[in-house]
């Protein structure tokens, strides 16, 4: 949550909800520390499942991997349809 309006250096910090979340966060403005808690919930070892790892033991994990990670309390949250597989919360946060 950036409060003071700072700016990133690298984009991969910031995360923009898209159309379907600004509407629900338009109508429902307390969903968005919510929002932020489950974000901040996922644990190290599903991130670290979605990344990739370079020699020398370097976890890296792209806008796209980042996408992948599983955060279904998300979706349910803010009134999404159900859908299977990875990557349904890309469809929610643009980077």
């Amino acid at each position: 949550m950036n409060h003071s309006q700072a700016t990133a250096a690298n984009v991969y910090l910031m995360l923009y909800p898209k159309e379907q979340i600004s509407r629900v966060l338009a109508e429902q403005p307390e969903l968005k520390r919510r929002i932020w808690q489950l974000l901040n919930e996922i644990s190290p070892s599903a991130m670290l499942g979605q990344g990739c790892v370079y020699g020398g033991g370097l976890h890296k994990l792209e806008p796209r991997e980042l996408g992948n990670v599983p955060i279904s309390e998300l979706a349910n949250l803010v009134g999404a349809p159900a859908k299977h597989g990875v990557g349904r919360q890309r469809e929610l946060f643009g980077t």
